[in-house]
Parts: C-alpha cells; structure tokens; sequence
C-alpha cells in the first residue's frame, strides 16, 4: 500500500507543470515502485492503483496516454534486460488474481465472479458478514459504537475499515472519518491540476481499498501507512498555499 501512495505522489509531481523536477528521477522511481508493488502480491493495493488510474484516465486523458506509451517502452526495457523479474512478477500474479479465474470470462458473468470474488477475498466476506449479523443483533452500537479499539463483539478484525468504525465509533465515527477524507478533495486547487490529480485520486482509492482492509487504522504498524498518508496528503496540499 506504500507504493501504491509513492506511486500516486509520483504521477501527481510529475504532471504538475508549475514543479521543476527531473523526469527521469521520476519515472526511474515510479518503476521501481510499480515493481515492488506488483511482486507485493497485495490484491488490495491492486484494486487501489486500478481505480486511480481509471481516475487519471478520466480526467487528463492526454496526459495518461503518454504515460502508458512511456511506460509500455521502459516496461520492454525492464523485459529485454531483467526477463527474471518479470516471470517472478507472472508468477505472483498467478498465485494471487489469475489462479481463481478459469476462464476470462469469469469476471463478466454474474454466478462465476461471485466465485470469483469469494476466492479472492480470503474470507473476507465470511467476516464482513460477522459484522453486519453483530450489528443487526446489537442495534444499540450503531449509533456510537462500543468503543474505540474494543472488538469483545466479534473478536476478529473485520477487514472493512467501514464496518470497523461503525463497531467501534459508531455512525458519528464512520461520518467524521469520511468527512476528514473528502475534505483533502474540496481544497481548491484548480491552478495545480497535476497535485489535484494526484490528491483526489489518492482518497478516491483509500476510499474504495478501504472497504477490504483498514489501512488507515491506528492499530501498530498499520499507524505507518496512516503517518506516510497523511505526509503525502500535506506534501501535495503546501504548494497550493504559494499559488496565486
């Protein structure tokens, strides 16, 4: 999940045509963080880099379509020169997204993706599903939870920083949370498109990845992820205080 957030930085400061930077420093380092982040094996962090390019394809169209044609030929490059790295990348690939899928078309019809998804899930929606028979059986915790890091309800963590709020905090919790996370998306910053790229695709993807895990969380090394956030969050938003 690191790299998926060194990532986003990366793509945000390099579109930002009011930053000088080296370029190459740039897509050297987005490299070697996409790389990481593909042999991670975290299918999590899959989905948070799918969404935030699916938000950068969106909205700098342009933009995005040079960065895959670059990104395609120094991805060759990598191919030509370390063919090692790119069959362990396939290899983790297979072992953790390709190996539920017997077929591609599994994804598209309905029956077959819930198998799927259940598959690679990890048993998520069997603890999702804790959570929601808790809550429905003890109404009384919905509204302000049972306290802050308190899980004698259903003993396991739910994966689900949403479902994990609402046990805890409550529905007053859960608001407050995603009204922190908005807020970095109502920062005007319409004079630096490519930090209001990056900042908003940012949140747009902790928002989505944040209903399998809860790497948010003030909870032990998972208090890392939320720290190195919300540093990038403030690197991204400084320079819009210069901006006239």
């Amino acid at each position: 999940m690191s790299m998926l957030i060194s990532i986003v930085f990366l793509i945000g400061v390099m579109n930002e045509p009011r930053i000088e930077k080296n370029r190459i420093l740039i897509y050297v380092a987005i490299g070697l963080a996409s790389v990481t982040l593909l042999l991670s094996g975290s299918r999590t962090t899959y989905v948070g880099i799918i969404f935030f390019l699916l938000y950068f394809f969106l909205t700098q169209t342009g933009r995005f379509i040079v960065f895959v044609i670059i990104g395609t030929f120094l991805f060759g490059v990598v191919l030509l020169f370390t063919p090692t790295i790119v069959d362990r990348i396939s290899e983790t690939l297979e072992n953790r997204v390709t190996y539920a899928m017997e077929d591609p078309g599994d994804v598209i019809q309905y029956r077959e993706s819930r198998g799927v998804y259940d598959e690679l899930s990890a048993g998520r929606v069997e603890l999702h599903m804790k959570y929601v028979e808790y809550l429905l059986n003890h109404p009384y915790v919905i509204p302000f939870g049972r306290g802050f890091m308190n899980r004698m309800g259903v003993g396991n963590s739910a994966h689900n920083m949403y479902l994990s709020l609402i046990s805890e905090v409550g529905i007053l919790g859960l608001i407050l949370f995603i009204r922190w996370l908005l807020s970095f998306m109502l920062i005007s910053k319409g004079k630096m498109p490519g930090l209001q790229l990056a900042l908003n695709g940012l949140i747009i993807a902790m928002m989505v990845t944040l209903y399998f895990g809860e790497h948010l969380y003030v909870y032990r090394p998972l208090f890392a992820l939320l720290g190195y956030f919300i540093l990038i969050c403030i690197m991204l938003t400084i320079p819009l205080r210069n901006t006239k």
